[in-house]
Order: structure tokens, then sequence, then C-alpha cells
């Protein structure tokens, strides 16, 4: 009977969790990184949200837009021979380039709340997610 207790106070839970989510700052992700790995993340393109997801079950091509690099190295290698030349400087942006991905997130320790917000958060917004157990079930069903 404990478990099931559990199981509904969990449950019962899961839209204070997402308010809690959605009421985070939206801010840009930049150098592909994700400032907390045990997090559930809503990920927006400009103003509206595109993906609900948790590391690291995470799609690649969610972070793309915000990879760049702050350096460009070329190398030279001198007329005649000898040892190639190597410059570093700032690299330019490539036109038409997307702006860094933005996102909201709300870490929580435990497994088991990622999973039920992820699907909750998705389902209430109307995305796709991107844990594999989620999917599974889907197929499944």
């Amino acid at each position: 009977m404990t478990a099931t207790l559990d199981h509904h106070q969990r449950l019962a839970a899961v839209p204070g969790l997402f308010r809690r989510l959605m009421a985070q700052p939206l801010e840009p992700l930049t150098r592909a990184r994700l400032p907390a790995r045990g997090a559930v993340y809503v990920f927006y393109e400009g103003d509206e949200p595109i993906h609900v997801g948790s590391p690291p079950y995470l799609e690649e091509r969610m972070l793309a837009p915000s990879l760049r690099l702050s350096l460009a190295a070329r190398v030279q290698k001198p007329i005649g021979g000898g040892a190639p030349r190597i410059s570093v400087s700032e690299s330019s942006p490539r036109p038409g380039r997307r702006k860094p991905i933005k996102a909201r997130w709300l870490p929580l320790a435990d497994d088991q709340d990622r999973l039920l917000l992820e699907l909750y958060a998705a389902q209430t917004l109307g995305l796709s997610v991107s844990h594999p157990r989620v999917r599974a079930e889907l197929v499944g069903a």
C-alpha cells in the first residue's frame, strides 16, 4: 500500500513541478553546455517551445545552434619546406546561422520525478519527448 501511496503522491506533485519549471527564466544556452545535468529542460526557438528532454537523453540536434567555436586555427605551410605556421583568430559567424537555442530547466534529484515531469510537460505543451522509456512505452502501446 505504501508504494501505491508514494506513486499517487508523485503524480499529484507533477503539476506543481510543471508550474515551477515554466516559472524558470528563459536563458540562451551558449557553447552547447547544459547548466544542470539532473534537470528537465524545455527548449525554445525564439519564444516557441520546441522540445522537452532530460540528459543524457537529448538529441544532439537540439544543441547544435548553440555550438560555437570561439577560435579558428589556420595552418600555413611555408613555400620550400620548413615548419608549418599556425595562426589563431576569432572565428567569424556563418551567414544565416541560427541564434543559440534557449531553454528553461528545473533540476530534480529523483529520476522518476524527472521522467514524470518530462512526460507531463511534453503532453501539456504538445511536444515530443526524448526519454527512451517514454518512447518505448508509446511504441509498445
